[in-house]
């Protein structure tokens, strides 16, 4: 009964990744018939611009950048690709240059410099097009006044310690970098844009994927603010300065959606976490079992969104409901860790632990908690399945759960008992999924 919940499980999971191939996604979003590029009812003709440019950055690059650059050929005037290392690959007409993610690093403000002087030769005549993935944030970026990557680093790594949400975290990123919050789209203007997005961010605002860098932004440098206060945050004298300047006036704040520069500007979701989530429900019913999908907006603590659906398994299991047994109950979203140890982990096997924990003994249940990028925290691993055994898998090795999850070591304990999901970069990255199988 183990292995068919995790073969189960794991052909779901697969499924779900299929949905939202980002290269399907672009393929199945934009379409051209001679010279006219058509996206949602709106037509581009090629033939009327002077120069086509082509700027991907995030997680899902590579193949967002391989389907358009099949799709406008030889029309792409000029172009870059950013990505996480180890995610990158081969264009035939654009260079792919590999950065740091969660952290920042020198190639991030390489890339933000190498963007920042292709727009600005861009002129009214020319269309930009933007390929916008999770990881942007990361991986694109360009310093604002006297802002040192230390200074980006150091902030981004104290908010992700203190379990700040991707909204509060992308507030402080789009006023310390001139690119994100509107930043390219005030670079790209006169030009005409389109931005092709891949939503990584519950409720798939778009103004909040890799810190909205084509879109309007509605945070102000008093939300910054507020941010350093809640979190009891150190920051360098040039970060207070920036933001002391920003209340000032002296320091101009994001482009907000009254801007001009949006005129021009236009924006596509082609892919999300509800995709992935109805994919993998279809595949669920094909193997028979009663599906429901829970959310794809599932936020907080790894740990206690693990003790909900212990709580659904035990309800499952005892009452058969809320649906009838066999059951999958799905859900997505992007829960947050506080980092309290020094272990090895991230969310997506913080929570697999957790639930582990809390369904010791329960029989004939499955919780499968991955990412879809592929890569969960600081690890190789994807995330981690988790069962009633789970406990006592460790223990008869020597392995305290508990301990180990106080200490934010749960990819080494998942690790030890063989339990990691590990599928390296999947070319996608639209947020985590989380399965509860119950036979």
């Amino acid at each position: 009964m183990r292995e068919k919940l995790r073969s189960d499980a794991s052909e779901i999971y697969q499924s779900a990744l299929s949905a939202v191939d980002s290269s399907s996604c672009i393929f199945n979003a934009v379409s051209r018939k001679n010279n006219v590029l058509l996206i949602d009812g709106r037509t581009y003709d090629l033939s009327s611009y002077e120069n086509i440019n082509l700027i991907a950055f995030g997680k899902a690059a590579v193949p967002m950048a391989q389907a358009i650059d099949s799709i406008l050929a030889d029309h792409i005037s000029d172009g870059i690709v950013i990505t996480k290392y180890g995610f990158g690959g081969t264009l035939n007409n654009v260079d792919v240059l590999e950065a740091g993610h969660p952290l920042p690093d020198e190639n991030g403000v390489i890339a933000g410099i190498k963007v920042r002087d292709m727009l600005e030769k861009s002129g009214k005549n020319d269309l930009v097009v933007f390929l916008i993935s999770g990881g942007g944030s990361a991986l694109l970026t360009l310093p604002r006044k006297d802002i040192s990557v230390s200074d980006i680093v150091k902030l981004t790594d104290d908010l992700l310690r203190s379990g700040a949400t991707i909204e509060e975290l992308n507030t402080v990123r789009k006023h310390l970098s001139a690119v994100k919050g509107g930043g390219l789209a005030k670079l790209s203007y006169p030009s005409e844009s389109i931005s092709l997005i891949l939503s990584d961010v519950v409720g798939d605002s778009l103004n909040v994927v890799a810190s909205g860098p084509t879109l309007p932004d509605s945070s102000t440098f008093g939300d910054f603010q507020e941010i350093v206060n809640r979190y009891e945050l150190k920051i360098s004298p040039a970060v207070q300065g920036l933001i002391e300047d920003g209340l000032d006036g002296i320091c101009e704040e994001t482009p907000k959606s009254s801007a001009p520069i949006f005129e021009k500007a236009f924006h596509y979701l082609v892919g999300n976490n509800s995709l992935a989530l109805s994919k993998a429900g279809s595949k669920a019913s094909e193997f028979g079992y009663n599906t429901l999908i829970l959310t794809s907006s599932l936020v907080g603590e790894a740990r206690e969104i693990a003790k909900v659906f212990s709580s659904i398994a035990k309800e499952e299991r005892s009452k058969g409901g809320p649906i009838p047994l066999p059951a999958c109950i799905l859900a997505g979203g992007e829960t947050t860790v506080t980092i309290n140890g020094t272990g090895k982990g991230g969310r997506c096997q913080e929570l697999a632990l957790s639930f582990g924990i809390e369904a010791t003994g329960i029989r004939g249940v499955l919780m499968l908690s991955a990412a879809t990028d592929g890569n969960d925290g600081e690890s190789d691993a994807s995330g981690a399945f988790a069962d009633g055994e789970t406990l006592k898998d460790g223990k008869e090795i020597g392995l305290d759960a508990r301990i180990m999850l106080r200490n934010n070591n749960s990819n080494s304990y998942f690790k030890e008992i063989n339990d990691l999901l590990i599928t390296g970069p999947t070319g996608t990255n639209v947020m985590d999924i989380y399965m509860l199988l119950i036979a």
